[in-house]
Order: C-alpha cells, then structure tokens, then sequence
C-alpha cells in the first residue's frame, strides 16, 4: 500500500497483546504514519511484551505524564489522534488539547451504556462526557454495537461513529493451535476424556462471579457425570473458590492458575464450552479467543459482546446475569446442542468479526475524517 504523509497519534492505556495485534494486523498494513503513546507501563497485564521501537511509555507522576503526552503531540505534530478511553490523566489531556488546537480525534471505547440510577451521578457523567465527547473534533471509535450506543447517548452523532471491532489476533491464535496435539489427545493428558469440559478464563475476582459458576456446575454435575470445568486464573478469590469447591464435594472441577499465550491455546483447544459470567464485562476479549478456537460461549447479560459475538441456539447462550438457575439452564441447554454444529457456527461467526474488518472500517473513517 503506497504511504501517506498523514499523521496518526494513538494513545494506548498500557501495552497488552491485543494493542500489539492491532499495531501489528492494521495500523502496519495502512498507508499513514503512526506514533504510539503508552498512558502506563503496566496496569492490569502481566506479560512482558516487546513494543514497537518508537514507542513512547508514560512513566512518574501524573504531572509527569501530562508534560510528556503533550511534549510529544508538540513534536509529531499529529493530523489526527486515537485516544483509548476518555477518564484517565493522559487520555483527558490529549482530549483537551485536541479540542484546543482543532487535532481531529477519535475515542475509541469498549464501554457499554450504563446510565447511573442516582440521579447526581448521572447528571456529573453527563455533564462529563458531554465535554469530552460532544465536540466537533470529535468521532467515536466503539468497540461493538452496544458500544456505540454509549457513544450516541453521550453526544457523538451516528453518522460519526464507527464500530472497530474488538477483535483478537486469528492468525496467532490459529499458528498456536496446529501446532498441539488433538482435542481427544488434549483432553487424554488432563484426565478430562469422553467428558464435555466448560473453560473460565480470567481474573478470580468478585467481577467475574466464578462462584456462581461452580455453584451452576455443581447442580449441573448431580444429572451429567459426564462434565468437567477448568479455572485458568489467578487473583484474590482463588483460595475461597477452591474452598467453595472443596466443600461442595464437587468432582472435576481443575484450577490451573495464571496462564499466558500461547500455553493458554492448550486449555482452549482441550475444552467444549467457554463460559464468562461476569457481572460487569466491558467486552470480553476471552469470548473472541474461544471462538476462535471453536468453542461455542455461554455469556452473562453483563458481557458486552453479547450482542455482537452470541447468537441463541446457535453458537451459545446469554443468561440473566448472576441468576445462578438460568445459567444451570443454558449449561444443561448447551450440551443438549450438536457441539461440532456449534463450534463450527462460532468459529464461522468470529471470522467475520477480525482485524481484516476492522482495517476495513479504518481506512474507510480516516478517509472521511480526512474529507471532513
């Protein structure tokens, strides 16, 4: 693709694999001239990932980070600007300056709405992010349809919006995956042969309401012997929840701790089902991951790619969020279904929701930002 001298400033959060995806699957293969800007060094990932070599990191105080973010957008001097999310420091300060120095911007969020039911939060939000987002520099970048919904709601115009897709790598994904054993073999090494297997994969905090899926299990295992569950994470609930299953007396049940990529592909390609059942899931990135390697989901109402990623009946389920009895329902639901039907429908449904379409969107925004 022949370069362009057009000028793109992206402000990332912190470096996670899924920003070096997008680096590496879209910006990379667009024509324009990019910089990328770290709001921290680390904040929820554990991983020690290689950033591209002109990266900028954010590091010291908050008024450390403001004199650095704008030194920078000083000296590259951007046509247009990415800022992942809207509430922090650094991206509040590249909003602001955008708005004062006419820089063209895009918010990109994987943010549901949520409107506050107290009625002083909800005015303060409002008037918040009607400041940062009701401006005529401004354009939404969502992450899904339930996304720019937010978008909409807090001023940006529909004809402004465009949904990049929160997408994951599934070539990398796909590379790791042919390279292990079979499913059969998998399921063999982990003592969980001729038996359907629902995978969690995340952090063990209250959010994600792992209790309430070894509770689900647990009534689930008293009619199917022929089930097991895997845990892969860690965090400060892990005791408790290995206590919880202890006490339950409940059979096949595998904590397997924190695990990264590309071990984390073993877990998924030896498992049958994905289950996320959080209360509070902006998107759920882990859902993709699942679907990419064939496995049909079943998802809280919380789960913001619910509406996106799940189709009922099809490749999974969407049950009332942290309603112990409706997601017995869906898992006794979910093993009624033909799995191999399944899997095939959710991998066919992730491959139209992937990097390809988003560079595909992307272009397409810059070159109407650029004619705006």
């Amino acid at each position: 693709m022949e370069k362009d001298n057009y000028k793109i400033l992206v402000l990332f959060v912190e470096p996670m694999r899924y920003g070096l995806d997008r680096i590496k699957e879209v910006y990379e293969r667009s024509p324009y001239t990019f910089k990328y800007v770290y709001c921290e060094q680390r904040v929820t990932g554990k991983e020690d990932l290689n950033l591209p070599a002109d990266s900028i990191v954010c590091t010291g105080t908050n008024f450390d980070k403001k004199k650095q973010f704008i030194s920078v957008i000083k000296d590259f001097k951007p046509d247009f600007c990415i800022i992942n999310g809207y509430v922090g420091t650094v991206q509040t300060v590249a909003i602001k300056y955008c708005q004062k120095h006419g820089i063209r911007y895009a918010i990109e969020s994987d943010t549901p709405l949520n409107i506050p039911k107290n009625k002083i939060k909800r005015l303060l939000k409002k008037i918040y992010l009607k400041r940062m987002l009701s401006n005529r520099y401004c354009y939404g970048f969502p992450g899904g349809s339930l996304q720019k919904e937010n978008f909409i709601f807090y001023g940006i115009p529909e004809e402004k919006n465009y949904i990049m897709p929160m997408s994951v790598s599934l070539d990398r994904l796909n590379k790791e995956e042919i390279k292990l054993p079979s499913k059969e073999k998998l399921k063999q090494e982990l003592g969980i042969l001729n038996k359907i297997t629902f995978l969690f994969v995340g952090r063990l905090e209250h959010v994600k309401n792992v209790s309430l899926l070894l509770k689900a299990f647990s009534m689930l295992k008293k009619n199917n012997d022929n089930v097991a569950l895997i845990i892969v994470g860690d965090g400060t609930l892990k005791t408790e929840l290995e206590e919880q299953v202890r006490d339950s007396g409940v059979q096949d049940v595998y904590f397997k701790g924190y695990i990264t990529f590309p071990e984390i592909v073993r877990y998924y390609k030896a498992s049958d089902v994905f289950v996320l059942p959080s209360v509070f899931e902006p998107w759920g990135l882990v859902v993709n991951e699942a679907m990419t390697l064939g496995l049909p989901a079943v998802v809280s109402s919380d789960v913001g790619c619910r509406k996106d990623l799940i189709e009922t009946g099809n490749n999974g389920y969407i049950f009332e969020s942290d309603n112990v009895y409706d997601l017995l329902e869906k898992l006794e639901s979910i093993i009624e279904l033909d799995i191999a039907s399944a899997s095939r429908f959710a991998v066919n449904k992730i491959s139209q929701w992937n990097y390809n379409y988003y560079l595909k969107v992307f272009l397409g925004a810059i070159e109407d930002v650029k004619q705006s």
